[in-house]
């Protein structure tokens, strides 16, 4: 069961108290998503119980034009001998990169690629489709709808298009969304062509474009879906609990990734690291916020790189630790041309400002409550003036530093309600009033002190021989 979800002037506190400390520009505490599906809404419940932080550092180390040419691999390296160069047409302006972000994560992998391919059978394209693992939906005089079942693969036929058939082509969430990609570069380029977003942008693979593609990075690196997992303070950790503690973790940490569909492809038995590698940087992103949800939950610490090589994931994850000024579970990736993260707040935030809103409410009830006791005499007041601070401790034992602050802020709370009912007793209360209620509260007093000496006579007679 995951927590109530907190309210929107909770994230504010929390936003607020975390920018001092992290060297980056904090976009979003939790998330606004609205959910549809159960897996939605356990994702989203996750973002939002443990109020994880959207930060974006710096622009990406890599950038576009290599990273689309990495994602190529030996492709890239096809195209720039035939002469291929990259545009970029348009830059996204998203009202809610959160919100956006969230989508991505959530929403089908699939990918759409509407192509043109005049004067070429209809055997060849089918064949070229089959051989990125696609599957042609429709067809037209001179071209066909394809389904991908990734943007990875969608991205990859795309670029064979001009490169095998000198078609054009376009990729889109949608069918929709593809045919109108197309239309639009078909307005900036003349020739073979593939349309396609990366980081944040839409761009064309042409060859008239104005920036070079690059050499790859290696072979066939494919998208940002290797993910590097690492232990903080590991040796503390089994120290405190035990190496059999420590081989445990990992082992459930392995079963998260396997539920998205991630392979393992390095750990060590009684290691503290994993690399594992997922069919989409959608699951990869996925299985990393249910592992900082699982690390929460255990009172340890995470960090999680996701890049396009183990080498890449790991120098994301070192990157975002050297930029957050505290103790925190964290994921690190490529959002759009930026490093980006996932982080866990400061605990004393967490739990400190997210309950503002709710121990504020309390408090008002309490204090009139406390206040009204006192107008009708001080040591009625006198009651709740322990009983309500030692709740508030209870309620945030979690942690102990936000216990003592909530533990003195309900104590001053109540103290200075006794002092209001007291005020408000002597100038505004009439004299008889006052007097009938001193008499009633001494002989209720009274009677209770020899009530109870009575039971201690008793008691102390029954223990005598």
């Amino acid at each position: 069961m995951t927590e109530e979800r907190p309210s929107r002037l909770s994230f504010a506190l929390v936003r607020l108290s975390a920018r001092p400390r992290i060297k980056g520009r904090v976009i979003a505490c939790g998330t606004r998503y609205d959910p549809i599906t159960e897996e939605e809404e356990e994702l989203v419940n996750i973002l939002n119980s443990n109020a994880l932080l959207l930060v974006c550092f710096e622009e990406y180390p890599l950038p576009t034009p290599q990273i689309i040419s990495n994602e190529l691999g030996d492709m890239s390296r096809k195209l720039r001998q035939e002469g291929f160069r990259l545009s970029r047409i348009e830059e996204f302006k998203y009202d809610d990169p959160e919100v956006a972000l969230v989508s991505k994560m959530v929403l089908d992998e699939t990918r759409y690629v509407y192509c043109r391919v005049p004067g070429k059978p209809r055997d060849r394209l089918e064949s070229l489709a089959h051989e990125h693992e696609c599957t042609v939906v429709s067809w037209e005089r001179e071209g066909a709808v394809i389904e991908a079942p990734s943007k990875y693969h969608a991205l990859r036929l795309a670029v064979s298009i001009p490169l095998e058939l000198d078609g054009s082509a376009a990729v889109g969430l949608t069918q929709a969304a593809a045919v109108e990609r197309h239309a639009k570069a078909e307005r900036y380029v003349k020739g073979p062509f593939a349309a396609f977003s990366k980081a944040g942008g839409e761009w064309v693979l042409h060859e008239d474009g104005d920036q070079e593609l690059p050499e790859p990075q290696g072979t066939d690196a494919g998208p940002d879906r290797v993910m590097y997992l690492d232990i903080v303070e590991s040796s503390k950790l089994v120290e405190e609990r035990g190496r059999p503690y420590l081989e445990n973790l990992m082992k459930e940490l392995m079963d998260l990734i396997a539920d998205e569909e991630g392979v393992v492809i390095d750990h060590k038995l009684g290691g503290d690291d994993v690399l594992a590698k997922f069919p989409t940087k959608g699951r990869a992103l996925r299985a990393a916020i249910r592992i900082l949800d699982e690390a929460r939950r255990r009172g340890i610490k995470i960090k999680i790189g996701i890049g396009d090589s183990g080498g890449r994931a790991a120098e994301n994850a070192v990157a975002v630790m050297d930029r957050i000024g505290y103790s925190a579970s964290f994921v690190a990736f490529r959002f759009g041309p930026f490093l980006a993260a996932y982080v866990e707040p400061p605990t004393i935030s967490e739990v400190f400002f997210r309950r503002i809103p709710s121990e504020l409410g309390r408090m008002v009830g309490a204090s009139m409550t406390t206040a009204s006791l006192a107008t009708i005499h001080p040591y009625l007041g006198a009651l709740p003036l322990l009983y309500f601070p030692t709740a508030a401790i209870k309620r945030n034992r979690d942690e102990v530093s936000a216990a003592c602050v909530w533990g003195t802020l309900w104590l001053l709370a109540m103290v200075a309600a006794v002092l209001v009912g007291v005020h408000v007793r002597s100038k505004y209360l009439p004299k008889p009033l006052v007097t009938l209620t001193d008499v009633v509260v001494s002989q209720a007093i009274a009677f209770a002190k020899s009530r109870l000496s009575s039971l201690l006579v008793k008691g102390l007679g029954a223990g005598l021989p």
